[in-house]
Order: C-alpha cells, then sequence, then structure tokens
C-alpha cells in the first residue's frame, strides 16, 4: 500500500477512535452522575446504561463489570488531576505561590469535575485487588506532589524535601479543607473558585486571624 493510501485509511481509523473516545467520556460521565446521587453500592450497570442511552450489552462491551466502571472513573480523574497540576507544582515560582496556585487547580478541578471527586473521596474502598492497589498509587503520587510544595511553603525545605512531621500534617489538614469542599461549596454565597482559593491559601498559611500578605 502506498504511502498516499496508508494516510487515506488512517483517516476513517482515527476518526473510529475519536468517536470511540468520545463515547466512552460520555458513559463514564453519567456514571460518576449515578455513583454520586447513589452510592457505588447502589447503583447497578443497567442503571448508568440507562442514564447515558446505552444498551447493558454495550456497557458489557466497554467494561467488564460494575467494580471495572468505578476504577476507570477514579483512574481518569486521578490521573488527569495529576496532569493538571504538575505544571504549577514544578514551576520556578516561590513555594507559598506554587502552593496556592495548587489550591487554586484543585478547586478549578473540582468545580470542572464535582461528581466525580464525590466518587473518587467516597468510593475508594469499593475497588479492590489490583484495580485498588493502582487506583491508591495515583492518590499517593499526587499526595506527594502537594506534600512536597507544602513542606518547601511551611518548613523553607528544598525543592526535593524530606517530609516533616509538621509538614505531614499541614499536608494532612490541606487535604481535609480541600476534599469536602464539594460538600458545601455554593457559588452564590461562598464566592468565585478563584476567590476561595486565595482565602483557602490565605488561611492556610496565616491561619484565621493572621495579617494577609505575611
Amino acid at each position: 500500500m502506498t504511502q498516499a493510501a496508508l494516510t487515506l485509511a488512517s483517516g476513517p481509523r482515527r476518526r473510529a477512535r475519536q468517536t470511540t473516545q468520545a463515547k466512552l467520556d460520555h458513559i463514564l460521565a453519567g456514571a460518576a452522575l449515578v455513583f454520586a446521587k447513589r452510592g457505588f453500592e447502589g447503583a447497578t450497570i443497567r442503571d448508568v446504561g440507562d442514564r447515558v442511552g446505552v444498551s447493558l450489552a454495550g456497557m458489557y462491551y466497554y467494561f467488564t463489570n460494575k467494580e471495572h466502571l468505578l476504577f476507570q472513573i477514579q483512574r481518569r480523574t486521578f490521573d488527569a488531576l495529576l496532569q493538571s497540576q504538575m505544571p504549577a507544582a514544578e514551576s520556578n515560582r516561590a513555594a507559598p505561590l506554587r502552593l496556592g496556585d495548587l489550591i487554586r487547580g484543585h478547586l478549578r478541578f473540582f468545580a470542572a469535575h464535582p461528581n466525580e471527586m464525590k466518587v473518587c473521596t467516597f468510593e475508594l474502598e469499593s475497588l479492590t485487588g489490583d484495580l485498588y492497589r493502582r487506583v491508591l498509587e495515583l492518590r499517593r503520587r499526587y499526595y506527594r506532589l502537594m506534600a512536597g510544595v507544602v513542606a518547601q511553603a511551611i518548613d523553607g525545605a528544598t525543592r526535593r524535601p524530606r517530609e516533616s512531621a509538621r509538614s505531614r500534617k499541614a499536608t494532612l489538614a490541606l487535604f481535609g479543607m480541600l476534599n469536602w469542599v464539594f460538600m458545601w461549596y455554593d457559588k452564590g454565597r461562598d464566592g468565585s473558585i478563584d476567590q476561595l482559593s486565595d482565602e483557602m491559601t490565605h488561611l492556610f498559611l496565616n491561619g484565621i486571624t493572621g495579617e494577609r500578605g505575611r
């Protein structure tokens, strides 16, 4: 087959892959909504199919079972979150500024993917075996990314710091702030995501009564 023929043939294959990916994205977004509303145990794979307009046979074409569907939501969510946050973590800005960027990035990601973040918060333990371990490793990678910048910001540590007891507790407290935002955030009452991220960064770095700019 000539190069021209190969190029022509690759067009339909590329479009087919794009169509398949778009359908998979649609299914996973619908599944995240169903699991966020009903919980993993309370929902069936048929419920997801009904939500997204895909037959049960079609669902099993993409996913081995309901746990595999949950795994794909969590894996894709944390992989996307990691990739979106790495540039901020690795930039040359001062550590407190990079930390503010990470907080803003996390909250913006939450605002764009509230159902996925809720599922990831509540349903890790619904995974088992290798699927659980694979998602747990992604979550640990994200923790280490955040923890490194926290250590630099509060301990004045080097670019590759060793986690201290102080920075460990601070990092866990930060995740406590970030991971439960979906339980209470209301744009009308709490302002924009960027405003909220500035307030959280100030609260984390300076405390409730700390002066701005310290």
